[in-house]
């Protein structure tokens, strides 16, 4: 693992096999320490598709559901984390990889606030998330302005997007994966920045607001190519890459040439499954798979 210049680091923390369960063996060594305070990011593998567990201390979180199909599978993987409850589940967008989980995980999990999109979608997904947010009962807010929510000791922010939807777009496939909520986690001695299924628009949006160095980058789309991601990696610089990918539908080659002359570490669900980044407040962090 490559060491973190703008926190730096001075060495890899190591983790307990308690708090690994089920994720494997770190890296470059077995975990075998660990501390409540501790950030732990899991990107939980639900096939191409987005579901990212967030926790710190007591308060945990989703960025994304997965697919229904998949939801038995994060459930499992929420109860050996020791989930029990969700402070909040954030929905980038309405594609149904990233939605379509949430009423079956909602019905065994306790959720406090479903965060959506600030635009009304046009089709089945929108109208199942609309459906099963009725039907959990469960209060929903729509990210018109910036959000500003705690994690732990960290900050977390959601982003909206200032692109206009355009359902007739993209040859009628709509042009939603840019107007994807951006969440930006940092504090506690690591900074994440995950970027939902951006594309072109979505992604000049974001540098036209934003700027800055991440640690960790979930890369848009599941590691697809589109104009403006060698603009992304340029001004994030992260050390860390992530692709939610699948063996069946890989990440773009050309992604991942670009991510290698950055001289990021790549981690992919599709050939790791699971894949967890943790960080401690002294600027330690481990990837583990």
């Amino acid at each position: 693992m490559k060491m973190i210049p703008t926190l730096t680091l001075a060495a890899v923390l190591v983790f307990a096999m308690s708090v690994l369960s089920g994720c494997g063996q770190d890296k470059e060594h077995a975990p075998n320490g660990g501390s409540m305070d501790d950030t732990y990011v899991s990107f939980i593998d639900v096939g191409k598709g987005d579901c990212i567990l967030l926790q710190s201390g007591d308060s945990a979180g989703l960025i994304d559901t997965g697919y229904d199909k998949t939801s038995s599978d994060v459930l499992s993987y929420l109860e050996q984390r020791g989930v029990s409850h969700l402070d909040w589940v954030i929905l980038t967008h309405y594609d149904r990889d990233h939605v379509e989980g949430l009423h079956a995980i909602g019905k065994k999990i306790g959720i406090g606030t479903v965060f959506l999109p600030g635009y009304e979608g046009s089709d089945k997904n929108y109208t199942t998330v609309l459906s099963a947010v009725e039907g959990l009962g469960v209060p929903a807010q729509r990210v018109t302005e910036k959000q500003h929510l705690k994690l732990g000791i960290n900050n977390l922010d959601i982003l909206p997007s200032s692109v206009k939807y355009d359902p007739g777009s993209k040859e009628d496939e709509g042009n939603d994966n840019d107007l994807s909520l951006v969440v930006m986690l940092t504090g506690n001695g690591g900074s994440y920045l995950f970027t939902g299924d951006l594309e072109e628009d979505g992604i000049a949006a974001y540098l036209k607001g934003e700027h800055g160095h991440f640690d960790v980058l979930k890369m848009p789309h599941h590691g697809k190519k589109s104009s403006g991601i060698d603009t992304l990696l340029e001004e994030t610089k992260p050390n860390v890459a992530i692709i939610t990918d699948s063996d069946k539908d890989p990440a773009d080659k050309k992604v991942l040439k670009m991510l290698d002359a950055i001289g990021a570490d790549v981690y992919r669900t599709g050939t790791s499954g699971t894949i967890m980044v943790s960080n401690n407040s002294s600027g330690h962090y481990s990837v583990s798979q």
